[in-house]
C-alpha cells in the first residue's frame, strides 16, 4: 500500500454539501443500482491503508469519507484499474474492536453494522466541518473531503456481510480454529509497530538522556528538518527491560524504573487496546513478552506475567472520559488506536505520565501531546527494520472466503489490494524521524530482487516464516531468502 504523510487541511472548511460535489461525491449520489459496496472489517492499524487504497484506486478528487467513531466509509468513483462494474464504489471499513473483527465474522459471514450511505444522506449532520484535504504520492497529490458524522452510530449504519478481513498478526492469535477453518489468509506486507508516551514523559527522557539541548530544543513544526524535538537525531529511548516492567507491573511507578519524570504523579498510567486488537497481540507477542491475553488461544510464550489488565476488565473498550474524568483508569483499553492517543493527551494535560501501544502510521504533530520512542537505541523506521536492529514489526493478514475471491466485484478488489501493499513505491509513512509505517515483503516481490538492508528501497529483507513457507509472527525476522 503506497502509505504517505497526509497533509494539513489545504481547503478552506465547505460550508453547504452542495459546494463539494466539484470535489467529491456527497452520499446523496448514492443509490442501490449505481454503486458497488466493498465491505472490510478488522484492525485498525490498517484505517490509513484503506484510505489511500480509496485514494490510489478512485479517480482523483472524487472520494469523499465520512466517518463515526471506528467505523468510515469511502465513496468514490473507481478507477479504470479497479473495475468493479458499477460507476461508483463505497468502500466501507469497520474497525471496531480490531483485528479480531477481521478474522472469526469473515470466516463465518457475520454481519456488521457498516455506514449506509442513503441514511449518511438525510442524517449525518457534520460535526467537524467538511474539510477538503490532500495526500501525496510521490509528484501525485490526491485529495478528499473528510466529513465527520455527530449522529449516534446505530442512527447511520445498517447491518451487511463483512467479505474482507484485516490482522495484524495471523488469525490463530485470534479465534481458534473452528471459528478461521474456512479462511485464506495470506501475507501482505511489514507492519511496524512503536512505543508511544505522553509528552512530558518524552521531554522528560530528552532531559535525562542529554537530548534537551541545542537544535532539540526547536518547536519548528517542520518535520524535514532534523532540529524539531521529534527527530530522529533527538529522540529518547526505553530499554526493553522498562517497557517490560510499565506493560507487566500495575501501580508501576516512573522512578520504579529508573526515569525521572517529575511529575507530581509518578504513576505509569498505560492505554492500551480490548483483547480483540492486533495492536495488543503484537504488544503482548513481540514487545511486553507476555502470553496471550486470551487464553486457549496462539502465544508466543508461556509462564511470564500478564500485560496489564484494563481496571474495568471491559473487553469492548473504555468510554472517552476514563481519561479525563475522575476517577481515571490507571490502565485504559482503547477499542481503536484513536482512543490510546486521546487517553495519552489526557493524561499529559492533567500533569500524569503515560505510556501507550501503536503502530508506526500514526503521526504526533508538533502540537500533539504524545510522542514515539525508540527502544534500546533503534527507531520504528525503515533503516533500523532493515538492518535488524529493530525488531517490533509483524507480518500482517489478509483474510477472506474462497467464494468471494471467485466472485464479483471482490475478485478484482482482492486482486488491487494485493497489488498495493506489493508495491513499495511510495509506500512509507514519512515520520518527523524517518520513514516508517509500512515496508513492502521482500517474498513478495516481483524477480527476486536483490537484498537492500538499507531500507531505502521500503522493501524488508527479512522474513517471519518457519522453514520459509509458514507465517508465524513468533519466529524471530531472519533471512526472506532462506
Amino acid at each position: 500500500m503506497k502509505l504517505v504523510k497526509l497533509s494539513s487541511a489545504v481547503g478552506l472548511a465547505c460550508m453547504a454539501m452542495a459546494s463539494q460535489t466539484a470535489l467529491a461525491l456527497p452520499a446523496s449520489s448514492w443509490t442501490s443500482s449505481n454503486s458497488a459496496n466493498i465491505y472490510i472489517s478488522g484492525a485498525s492499524a490498517q484505517d490509513n491503508g484503506i484510505l489511500t487504497f480509496a485514494l490510489q484506486e478512485c479517480t482523483n478528487g472524487s472520494v469523499h469519507r465520512y466517518a463515526i467513531s471506528n467505523n468510515f466509509v469511502y465513496f468514490c468513483t473507481p478507477s479504470a484499474a479497479l473495475n468493479v462494474g458499477s460507476t461508483q464504489v463505497a468502500i466501507h471499513k469497520f474497525s471496531v474492536g480490531g483485528s479480531g473483527n477481521g478474522v472469526a465474522p469473515v470466516n463465518s459471514g457475520a454481519q456488521l453494522p457498516f455506514l449506509d450511505l442513503s441514511k449518511i444522506a438525510s442524517l449525518c449532520a457534520a460535526a467537524a466541518s467538511n474539510i477538503t484535504t490532500a495526500a501525496t504520492f510521490g509528484t501525485l497529490t490526491q485529495t478528499y473531503v473528510n466529513t465527520v458524522c455527530g449522529a449516534a452510530s446505530s442512527a447511520l449504519t445498517t447491518n451487511a456481510v463483512t467479505k474482507i478481513g484485516l490482522s495484524d498478526v495471523e488469525p490463530a492469535f485470534f479465534e481458534p480454529a473452528a471459528n478461521r477453518s474456512n479462511l485464506t489468509s495470506e501475507a501482505l506486507a511489514t507492519l511496524i509497530f512503536a512505543v508511544p508516551v505522553s509528552r512530558n514523559i518524552y521531554k522528560a527522557l530528552q532531559t535525562q538522556q542529554g537530548l534537551n539541548v541545542g537544535a532539540c530544543t526547536n518547536t519548528a513544526s517542520s518535520t524535514a528538518a532534523p532540529t524539531w524535538e521529534y527527530s530522529n537525531q533527538c529522540m529518547p529511548s526505553l530499554t526493553r527491560a522498562q517497557l517490560v516492567s510499565a506493560y507487566t507491573q500495575a501501580g508501576q511507578t516512573w522512578a520504579g524504573i529508573g526515569v525521572t519524570s517529575g511529575l507530581t504523579d509518578d504513576a505509569i498510567y498505560v492505554a492500551r487496546r480490548v483483547d480483540t486488537s492486533g495492536t495488543q497481540k503484537t504488544f503482548e507477542a513481540l514487545i511486553a513478552r507476555t502470553p496471550n491475553g486470551t487464553n486457549g488461544l496462539k502465544s508466543c510464550v508461556a509462564g511470564t506475567d500478564l500485560f496489564v489488565a484494563p481496571d474495568t476488565g471491559t473487553t469492548t473498550g473504555d468510554v472517552a472520559t476514563a481519561c479525563s474524568t475522575g476517577p481515571v483508569s490507571a490502565v485504559f483499553s482503547g477499542s481503536g488506536g484513536g482512543d490510546v492517543r486521546n487517553c495519552m493527551i489526557a493524561h499529559n494535560a492533567a500533569g500524569r505520565g503515560a505510556i501507550g501501544i501503536l503502530t508506526s502510521e500514526d503521526i504526533a504533530s508538533a502540537a500533539t501531546n504524545w510522542r514515539f520512542v525508540k527502544v534500546n537505541g533503534a527507531a520504528p523506521v525503515h533503516a533500523d527494520v532493515a538492518s535488524g536492529n529493530y525488531q517490533f514489526w509483524t507480518v500482517p493478514t489478509l483474510n477472506y472466503l474462497a467464494a468471494t475471491a471467485a466472485t464479483a466485484p471482490y475478485t478484482n478488489v482482492l486482486t488491487r489490494f494485493k497489488f498495493e501493499f506489493a508495491d513499495p513505491v511510495g509506500l512509507a509513512i514519512q515520520q518527523p524521524f524517518g520513514p516508517s509505517g509500512l515496508m513492502a515483503l521482500w517474498a513478495l516481490q516481483a524477480g527476486a530482487p536483490a537484498l537492500n538492508f538499507t531500507g531505502s528501497n521500503s522493501v524488508n529483507p527479512w522474513g517471519r516464516l518457519v522453514g520459509g513457507a509458514t507465517l508465524d509472527n513468533c519466529q524471530s525476522g531472519k533471512a526472506a531468502n532462506f
